[in-house]
Order: structure tokens, then sequence, then C-alpha cells
């Protein structure tokens, strides 16, 4: 069986590719709030992959008691958190991160949110909406540029 020829590349191999990733300083402190445990848990390692350090919660409960013990640079919300509409789940994180110098960027994932709705969460506070399935290429430059932005 014949591989690939950028495989054969030295700078391709899978231990370079680990030993990469290992010595990335983590830049960015997320937090992935989603019901679901596979879509949760893909996030939270393609954001570890990406070089940043990532906590999960499954509910707003769990977001509000991992916001209380720590500060997060960025939140990242599913936008069908059960029980609570995104509008409420942002005004209490905000609320929730008051007495931090800096707030978390809170990025919102939709699988389809209309116009109204967007502009409703972009006044309430949110700084990105992002569409589903969140791919790593979309995720990396997000998360670039909220790194950016907060290093600015």
């Amino acid at each position: 069986m014949r591989s690939h020829p950028a495989l054969s590349h030295p700078g391709f191999t899978k231990r370079a590719q680990v030993r990469r990733i290992r010595n990335r300083r983590e830049r960015l402190r997320i937090l992935v709030v989603d019901r679901d445990d596979d879509r949760r848990d893909l996030t939270c390692v393609a954001i570890s992959v990406l070089g940043h350090r990532v906590e999960e919660a499954w509910d707003t409960r769990g977001a509000l008691v991992a916001l209380a013990t720590e500060a997060f640079d960025v939140v990242i919300l599913d936008d069908e958190l059960a029980g609570f509409d995104n509008l409420e789940v942002t005004d209490f994180l905000l609320a929730a991160t008051r007495r931090f110098q800096k707030r978390p960027a809170i990025v919102v994932i939709s699988a389809d949110l209309d116009v109204r709705r967007r502009i409703e969460l972009f006044r309430a506070g949110v700084a990105e909406i992002v569409g589903r399935p969140l791919g790593l290429a979309p995720l990396h430059g997000l998360l670039t540029r909220i790194d950016r932005a907060l290093s600015a």
C-alpha cells in the first residue's frame, strides 16, 4: 500500500505533530457548554489540539459553577440549551463574570437562527455566532480572531 507523498515529509510524522502540539503555549481558556455529549467532546478535543485549554459543562448551571471558580477568555454555547433561551444564558454569563477584569467572549453555535434572533443575541453581548457543524478550520479561524482581539 502506497502512502500519500505529503505524509512522507519529515514535518508530517505523527511524532512531530504530537510534539508540536504539546510544546504549543495554551493561549485561551475556553468553556464549552453543550448538552450533546458527542458534540461537546468533539469540540473540546478540537480546541485542545489547537493549543488552548478547555473546560466543559453540559448545562447552564454547570457553566455558572465553572465561571464562579475560574476566569475564561471564551464561552462557546450550544444554541439549544435545555430550559433556557440564549438571551437568558448570555445575561446569566455576563452577570456571573462582572467581577473579572476581562469578560469572556461569548460564541453561540447554531444550526439555524433567523436574522432577528441573531441581532438580539449580538445586542445581548454575544461576540460571534457560528454555524453548525463547526469544523476544525473554522474553529481555528474563530479562536485566532478572538485571541488577536484579546491581545490588542
